[in-house]
């Protein structure tokens, strides 16, 4: 066939026409697509660097949002990374959006994600996953000593003097019955399992020290919680011409240690350390623990309310003061009025650290304390395994010198009974010079909490919220009862209102906390402070209504009414109120001086204002709140903080190897919040939000960058600078699986 004849090539021309028509209409699209990324890439790149302009109007200060991308911290364009430039000088990782029910309390055991095809082992052909949500069920691997030295004999001046063991031994409580029986190869001295020969303890058990000097040693010039155990003991021992080794005590640094808190106005720590004793207060001994355990311990208090409650109080109805009378009538012994409680000074001028859970653990409280931390609570205590007698809840309440008397602790409860028992057990084991209030948990958004009664729970049962405040105000004698709340539990139907007014009327609390958050919202989304300052408003109102009611002769023949409470509250004039009081204290995304002040201003009636997860990225808000002004903290001072919270550790847990191990794994703990925080001097504009998450960007210099990594391998090696290298086997999951960047199934491993 001729294909050059014209009506081959006319043939020819028909069928190829749509085929250049269809790539014509192809390539006008992907140029349309083309020009449209580049130009949506060039808007979202002016957003990012364009300033947001900020006015001074009458002290207040005022932005405007419309230039600054919600949920994304606004770094300066010099500092921010493009795809194109190396990473080696950048954060390792943007910090993810997570949830942060890790600063309050644990994810439910039990509760797992569905899985999709992504998940199922063996998918190589599908799309990879990426890692988000919580590691479920981590566990942390803690080292010892082959031989573990019994701790009576850790502070023994020589080898050649040992002290005496202390246990108690034939016809007593053996170490079998105090569950305190360790791994350890003791001679059985007494019944003590662990280790006598100080020599052989040297030899066979300890391992090598680490290098350096010991941080405990070097500030104070003793090592008062590890002596031979420790880890540094090299540091502070001496061997004699004979042989014989003896610890090490620098008086110089002691003295100086000594001056040194009793300038800084820490003198009930520094009276510890003078006649030492203990710097660690609450501290409760095993043999009533053991009295818990066996649930031989007498609640003469208890026992009584929770029979009265029992038999006559199915529901709390309204309290009146009709009905007040009539249960004084009925009831012999009359409960503990508030009015009789120890006074709580809560005021602006002390900014309050909420109780957190795992981070705000003593050398966490110890630190925040000496940044400017006015009060400070103890990590969530349950109260069943306190009455259970648990070692490990019962050290939850434990406090140090420095943080006396402001210091409070904070129990949750499923019921009432545990509430009122949990109550009368601390109040009867732990001084009250050294536990200023007990603050109930009414706000935990936690599945495994709020399943079972305890928590936020408690926002929809008015009935056993009451009878457990109630019962804890009873039991309580003079130690003033607190409780924390939120909004509700749903978004659509916040409840703190209405449950201001029943506590206000009932009188049986000194303090209420609100965080501005509902149930459902955990900790997403911004706090809403308005919320706040209508129900401070409303606490306002009821004590002002309250004072006008009440006069001297009504009030002296009727003080044991609960409504009928003494105010603490003073008037412009000086001189005190006599009618009802009760602190408010607002809390919810507090990351700076200048939100701090803000609501305040916007809320009058606060009492004070609570910070949670502002102090934990940076522990000096409450510094900043003191001089009213932003202070952009290097990686060098940061790294400081971080030297003294490893000291600070180590003072608490021991400088031995166990007491190392503890310490490294807290400090990870606070690291994966810490590394969130955004230096003010790399902002663009002011004042940071606590929910802005930053682009990938660099630090200003390698201390930094490595500080705002959120990979926890990097967080292993900063702990590796104060506390050496991690042993063999060591593994830190982190909170969130986005931290576990590179690292097989989320750990990292030393």
């Amino acid at each position: 066939m001729d294909i050059d004849t014209p009506a081959t090539a006319a043939t020819a021309h028909t069928a190829i026409e749509p085929i250049r028509t269809e790539a014509g209409t192809l390539k006008r699209e992907i140029g349309h697509e083309v020009e449209s990324a580049v130009q949506r890439e060039g808007n979202e790149a002016e957003r990012v660097v364009k300033k947001i302009k900020v006015e001074i109007d009458g002290g207040v200060v005022k932005q405007e949002e419309d230039g600054r991308r919600k949920g994304v911290a606004p770094i300066k364009a010099e500092y921010l990374v493009h795809r194109s430039e190396s990473r080696s000088t950048a954060t390792p990782m943007p910090m993810p959006i997570v949830h942060d029910d890790a600063a309050e309390a644990a994810s439910h055991p039990h509760t797992t994600k569905p899985i999709d095809g992504r998940d199922r082992p063996g998918n190589a052909g599908g799309k990879k996953k990426k890692e988000r949500g919580q590691n479920k069920g981590r566990k942390f691997q803690f080292s010892h000593d082959a031989i573990q030295l019994c701790p009576h004999l850790s502070q023994s001046p020589s080898t050649d003097k040992p002290l005496p063991c202390q246990r108690i031994g034939a016809g007593g409580i053996t170490a079998e019955e105090t569950g305190e029986r360790e791994n350890g190869k003791g001679g059985g001295v007494n019944g003590c399992t662990f280790e006598h020969d100080i020599r052989k303890y040297l030899k066979e058990g300890k391992k090598t020290d680490l290098d350096g000097i010991c941080p405990v040693w070097a500030v104070r010039g003793e090592c008062p919680t590890a002596g031979w155990r420790c880890r540094w003991l090299n540091s502070h021992l001496r061997t004699l011409d004979n042989g014989e080794m003896e610890l090490v005590v620098d008086e110089d640094r002691k003295i100086a240690f000594l001056q040194h808190l009793n300038s800084t106005g820490k003198g009930e720590e520094a009276k510890a350390v003078e006649y030492g004793t203990s710097e660690i207060l609450n501290e409760v001994h095993m043999k009533h623990k053991i009295v818990l355990r066996k649930n031989k311990f007498e609640y003469p208090i208890s026992t009584p309310y929770l029979s009265y409650i029992e038999t006559q109080m199915e529901e709390i109805p309204p309290v009146t003061a009709d009905a007040s009378v009539e249960n004084l009538a009925t009831y012999v012994e009359a409960r503990f009025p508030i009015h009789e409680k120890r006074p709580l000074y809560i005021s602006p001028d002390k900014p309050i650290l909420a109780p957190l859970t795992t981070t705000g653990n003593l050398p966490f409280r110890r630190l925040c304390t000496q940044l400017g931390a006015g009060l400070t609570y103890s990590e969530m205590a349950m109260s069943l395994p306190l009455l259970q007698g648990q070692k490990s809840e019962w050290a939850l309440l434990r406090a140090h010198a420095s943080e006396v008397p402001s210091f409070g602790a904070q129990i949750c409860a499923m019921k009432p009974w545990q509430a009122v028992k949990a109550t009368e057990a601390i109040t009867k084991l732990i001084p009250s010079r050294s536990m200023n209030l007990i603050d109930l948990n009414c706000g935990c958004p936690i599945d495994m909490v709020y399943r079972s009664g305890g928590g936020s729970a408690l926002l929809d049962q008015h009935g056993k919220l009451f009878k457990m405040l109630k019962g804890m105000a009873y039991v309580s004698g003079e130690t003033p009862i607190t409780c924390k709340i939120r909004m509700g539990t749903k978004d659509a139907t916040p409840s703190a209102k209405k449950l201001l007014k029943k506590l206000w009327s009932a009188g049986d609390v000194s303090a209420v906390t609100l965080h501005g958050r509902s149930r459902q919202q955990r900790y997403t989304r911004e706090a809403d402070w308005g919320y706040i300052a209508e129900c401070a408003a409303l606490i306002e109102g009821l004590k002002k209504e309250g004072n006008m009611e009440v006069d001297t002769a009504g009030w002296k023949e009727g003080h044991d009414l609960p409504q009928a409470t003494v105010s603490s509250t003073v008037d412009s004039t000086g001189e005190g109120k006599l009618g009802r009081s009760m602190h408010f204290i607002g809390n919810g995304d507090v990351y700076s001086h200048h939100d701090y002040y803000a609501h305040l201003t916007a809320a009058p009636a606060l009492s004070s204002v609570m910070v949670a997860r502002g102090a934990l990225i940076k522990p000096w808000i409450f510094e900043e709140i003191e001089k009213k002004q932003y202070l952009d903290k290097s990686g060098s001072d940061r790294l400081e903080y971080v030297r003294d919270f490893v000291r600070m550790g180590l003072e608490t847990w021991g400088a031995d190897e166990f007491g190392v191990g503890t310490t490294r794994r807290f400090l990870l703990e606070w690291l994966s919040f810490t590394c969130r925080y955004v230096p003010v001097g790399v902002l663009e504009c002011l004042p940071p939000k606590i929910q802005d998450r930053p682009p990938v960007w660099r630090g200003r210099d390698d201390r930094e960058g490595m500080l705002a990594s959120g990979d926890c391998k990097d967080w292993l090696k900063i702990s590796e600078m104060f506390l050496g290298k991690a042993p063999d086997g060591f593994v830190f999951v982190p909170k969130h699986k986005s931290n576990a960047h590179g690292a097989e199934e989320g750990e990292a491993e030393g």
